[in-house]
């Protein structure tokens, strides 16, 4: 089986977000620049700076904001992922199980959550537990980069060994997101493994229609070749390897 990929986790926050967190960052040390009055308002406030510092690998400072936000509200789901994610950055393991399951308890409709709790646990090895949560996470039709999350249950199921759903899955991911790339990587990947060359190639050239010729692309299509017996072909992508 090929190796396992990583899973797409944490979304990159919006400018927006980024240019909020970037005024909360000028007075952070003093409470006076919080909202007053409306715990609610603080504790989204802290998380803000925390998720901003998050992004930024400040885990000290993120983990600073996150408890303050936490302080306010225990069960903030928000700021709880973003927690969990501090600690697995940090490499404590138990503790961001843990405090994924909080977020996840928290707000069982946190697609996001989810979604991140699920590259976790993959990336651990848990893939039942992964598959799990994408499943849940997959059932949420509003969520906006739901053919991400099928494109993770399909390499989540692939990776178990469940070829039909892992098709299944990979197929709904393009489908919702015909233009996300990803998909037809790992589709591709999935028909070579499966001795479906022709498949495989077909999902290849989707895919570098889509994102261009990457190492992962290009070495996909000269193993391809090569089980053809294209020796000029596999010798071609061989080249663009050097």
């Amino acid at each position: 089986m090929i190796r396992r990929p990583r899973m797409t986790g944490l979304r990159q926050i919006s400018a927006a977000t980024m240019l909020l967190g970037s005024l909360w960052l000028t007075g952070c040390a003093t409470q006076t620049n919080l909202p007053g009055g409306n715990g609610n308002d603080a504790a989204e406030a802290y998380t803000r700076l925390g998720v901003a510092y998050l992004e930024r690998n400040n885990l000290s400072r993120a983990m600073n904001a996150l408890d303050r936000a936490l302080e306010i509200d225990s069960q903030d789901a928000e700021a709880l992922q973003a927690m969990a994610m501090v600690h697995q950055r940090q490499g404590e393991a138990e503790l961001a199980d843990e405090t994924f399951r909080r977020a996840v308890d928290a707000d069982p409709s946190f697609t996001r959550a989810r979604n991140n709790y699920a590259a976790f646990l993959y990336d651990r090895g848990r893939l039942t537990e992964a598959c799990e949560q994408l499943e849940q996470a997959a059932r949420d039709t509003q969520y906006d980069n739901r053919g991400q999350l099928f494109a993770n249950l399909g390499q989540c199921r692939f990776e178990m060994g469940d070829i039909e759903a892992a098709r299944e899955n990979l197929a709904r991911a393009q489908a919702i997101a015909p233009r996300r790339s990803r998909s037809y990587l790992l589709l591709a990947e999935l028909e070579y493994a499966e001795g479906n060359l022709e498949r495989a190639e077909q999902q290849l050239e989707t895919y570098m229609r889509l994102a261009g010729p990457r190492t992962e692309a290009l070495r996909l299509a000269r193993d391809i070749a090569r089980e053809r017996g294209d020796s000029a072909t596999a010798s071609f992508y061989a080249d663009q390897l050097e």
